[in-house]
């Protein structure tokens, strides 16, 4: 019986292929033992030889032991590696390779993708970015089978997060977490039934490449809202460090929290900054002020944002 009295679904073998170790690990690894699955195994790696990093060492460290934990950039051998260990279901979350078909037909119960974005409006790499940047109301985690597409599988659960004004990635990510635990139940319970799953929309279909170079300097004599929506939307995506270069007092910086300003009676030209009593700063923007919360000095030569992917829109469903 589970804690609410009813009836438990038989126990899985599940193996989790993660890039992510912070919070992850544990949260699934919690789940699956509170539904009475049994993490077998964990797969991580540091990703293609083009996107390399060394975010999988997190995962190693989290995993406890006696779970098997394979650190891989071997795809075309993964199924023959993971066969023994028997999976039922695989659980994605976060994972640098596309998963491969012969891997996608191993476990009996299919493999399932914890995507960080509300499909199918945001497919891809940066979803939590480009909703901040062109001013989506909300962000949030899609569960899905997945399939040999891209994001494109079968929706089992989706969680959201409203957006306010003084939200970025520091205030909504507790928040998106807080969801998880009902978000897997009610994917591991449509597995357990045999549910399919609704087919994604393709027509509001829409991709989140990474943000290439240009969008990462700030252009102060942009709306406020849009400066404000730059600085925030740089979430750290595939390593890439949060904010926006702009130009402050003279001197290059990078900025890293904003905040609207309403008062409008102080009103400097784009770019000038007011320097308040109260340690705030203000800066000009093309229709009015905006809050400077934080900024690090920047070397004038400095660009570490990732220059592989084309800034390419959201599809435009009106």
């Amino acid at each position: 019986m589970n804690e609410r009295g009813e009836p438990r679904a038989s126990s899985w073998r599940v193996v989790h292929f993660t890039d992510i170790g912070e919070q992850i690990v544990p949260l699934v690894l919690g789940e699956l033992e509170r539904h009475g699955h049994r993490l077998v195994g964990v797969v991580t790696g540091p990703g293609p030889r083009r996107r390399r990093n060394d975010a999988y060492l997190d995962v190693v460290r989290e995993v406890p032991r006696g779970i098997d934990v394979l650190v891989t950039t071997h795809m075309g051998r993964l199924a023959a590696m993971l066969a023994p260990l028997r999976p039922d279901l695989i659980l994605v979350s976060g994972f640098l390779w596309r998963v491969p078909p012969d891997v996608l037909r191993l476990p009996p119960l299919g493999v399932i993708n914890l995507h960080g974005g509300l499909l199918p409006d945001w497919r891809g790499p940066n979803s939590f970015g480009w909703p901040l940047r062109v001013g989506d109301p909300a962000l949030g985690f899609t569960v899905h089978r997945m399939d040999e597409g891209f994001d494109t599988g079968p929706v089992l659960a989706r969680s959201r997060v409203p957006i306010g004004d003084d939200d970025d990635y520091d205030t909504l990510l507790p928040r998106l977490v807080a969801t998880v635990p009902e978000l897997l139940a009610k994917a591991f319970a449509r597995v357990a039934a045999g549910d399919l799953g609704e087919p994604q929309d393709e027509s509001r279909a829409g991709y989140a490449a990474l943000f290439t170079d240009d969008w990462r300097e700030i252009d102060w004599a942009q709306p406020a809202r849009t400066v404000h929506n730059q600085v925030r939307s740089w979430v750290g995506a595939r390593g890439t460090p949060r904010g926006a270069f702009g130009v402050l007092d003279g001197r290059r910086v990078l900025v890293t929290k904003t905040r609207l300003w309403a008062d409008a009676t102080t009103v400097p030209a784009p770019g000038a900054t007011v320097h308040r009593d109260d340690g705030t700063l203000l800066v000009g923007c093309g229709d009015g002020p905006l809050e400077i919360l934080a900024w690090a000095s920047a070397a004038p030569d400095e660009s570490d944002a990732p220059a592989a992917s084309a800034n390419r829109p959201h599809v435009d469903k009106s």
